[in-house]
């Protein structure tokens, strides 16, 4: 009896793998030999499952959004949460958004010379400024608080602040553990009147 194959979860692992791969190597060593080793494929599986080497290594950056997607999802389920306790399930603080966020800042270098990159990094942080968007709405509301004027401005500053913690925390780990990187996004926040 020939064995049962799911090809989307056969085509998710081998992103998934990719994702792995590039946050250990970096994006420009990442080789189609050490995806297949860590997913258990040939590189014949993954080319029949992707066009191109650049198709499974933008399917890792959609992994990485998924890893970050899921951690606020995961806290938007609960019946009570702060701003802060959303925002930084986009900090490197565990082994797992360290690894999603090395792949996404991977992406950034790239996306200068790219512009198909940088049109799908652009997507992407249009969803990231939704989210960051609906908290500041969603913590307004709650508080009976007028809305500001330049939400916009705020919600963007937020990303930026956050931006600088994962580079931060990526590149300076000593230096910026999660406590530290708790700490200056509680600051900032404060700053802006958001408790």
């Amino acid at each position: 009896m020939p064995k049962i194959v799911n090809h989307d979860q056969r085509r998710k692992s081998i992103a998934i793998a990719a994702a792995e791969v590039i946050s250990r190597n970096g994006l420009e060593s990442t080789k189609l030999t050490d995806i297949g080793r860590l997913a258990g494929v040939t590189t014949g599986t993954i080319t029949h499952y992707f066009d191109d080497k650049d198709a499974v290594l933008t399917a890792a950056l959609e992994v990485a959004y998924d890893i970050m997607l899921e951690r606020i999802n995961e806290v938007t389920k609960q019946s009570e949460y702060s701003v802060f306790d959303v925002l930084s399930k986009a900090l490197p603080t565990s082994k797992k958004s360290r690894q999603a966020m090395t792949v996404w800042l991977a992406f950034w270098s790239r996306s200068i010379t790219e512009p198909k990159v940088a049109q799908q990094q652009i997507a992407f942080h249009h969803s990231w400024q939704e989210i960051v968007n609906e908290q500041l709405l969603r913590y307004f509301s709650l508080h009976n608080e007028p809305l500001p004027e330049s939400l916009d401005d705020i919600s963007q500053s937020l990303t930026a602040q956050i931006n600088g913690l994962i580079i931060r925390g990526l590149v300076d780990t000593p230096d910026w553990p999660t406590e530290r990187q708790h700490r200056v996004l509680q600051n900032y926040l404060s700053t802006l009147g958001i408790r």
